[in-house]
Parts: C-alpha cells; sequence; structure tokens
C-alpha cells in the first residue's frame, strides 16, 4: 500500500472533507491522523466549534483508517462523545486507531483533541468493506 499515494487521493477527492476544511496528514496500517484549521463557519453562535464539525471530523480519519489496507469502506455506525466544548482553539487534530479488522466489518476508535492537545471527544466508528480494491494505491 502506498500510503503518501492514499493521503493525496484523500485530500484530493474527498469533496466533503475538502469543502470542510479537512485535511489527512498520517496514514499507516489501521491507524490515520487529520486536521482541520478552524474558521468562522466550523463555530456555532456561542462560539464553540459546532457539534456536526467535530463529527465530521472523526468520520473521516476513520475512514482514512479503515481504507488504509486497501480496499473501499463506507460507514454503518458511529458515536461520539464530547467531553469538552471546542473554545479558544484555532485547530483540531484527530487520530483514528484500529480496534478490529474483519473481513467485512472494520472498527476504529477516535480521538479529537486542540491545539493544546487536551482531548475535546471521544468516538467509535464502524466500517463496511465494500469489496473493492483501492486499485491505484496498491
Amino acid at each position: 500500500m502506498n500510503y503518501e499515494e492514499l493521503i493525496n487521493v484523500r485530500n484530493e477527492e474527498n469533496n466533503f472533507a475538502k469543502e470542510n476544511g479537512i485535511y489527512t496528514t498520517e496514514i499507516s496500517e489501521g491507524y490515520a491522523k487529520a486536521e482541520i484549521e478552524l474558521v468562522d463557519k466550523h463555530r456555532n453562535y456561542i462560539g464553540s466549534v459546532h457539534g456536526g464539525c467535530i463529527f465530521t471530523l472523526a468520520d473521516t480519519v476513520a475512514g482514512a483508517a479503515a481504507s488504509s489496507h486497501g480496499d473501499y469502506m463506507t460507514t454503518i455506525t458511529g458515536s461520539i462523545n464530547y467531553l469538552s466544548p471546542a473554545l479558544k482553539t484555532s485547530k483540531l487534530i484527530a487520530e483514528a486507531r484500529e480496534v478490529k479488522q474483519g473481513k467485512k466489518i472494520c472498527v476504529y476508535d477516535v480521538e479529537i483533541m486542540n491545539d493544546a492537545n487536551e482531548v475535546l471527544a471521544k468516538g467509535s466508528f464502524s466500517y463496511f468493506n465494500l469489496g473493492k480494491k483501492l486499485k491505484k494505491m496498491m
């Protein structure tokens, strides 16, 4: 698996993540890291980062980790626990780590941190393997 190429594809061809400012910075087997530079559109009316933005970042980074094995994946479930509000931060960093890689179902834990490396949210995401190889990166 060519992880550099996979990072490039995820950053250039994932239009939803791209539109939301999410940038994948690392991928290795069963692991991914991504970040988002925050701007006004990411914040709600009280100045905290919107929960939907945090969830989107979590799902995106977990999906990147799931794709690290060379297969197309799609989200089955996702849950998140918001531990602290994302106030007074200019960036969010997310890390996804594999819990289980099955033949069809894969599970990932995610942590979202602020720019001071404080954990703001933790999530769990499951993906379904679509049975199609990412041929460009093999």
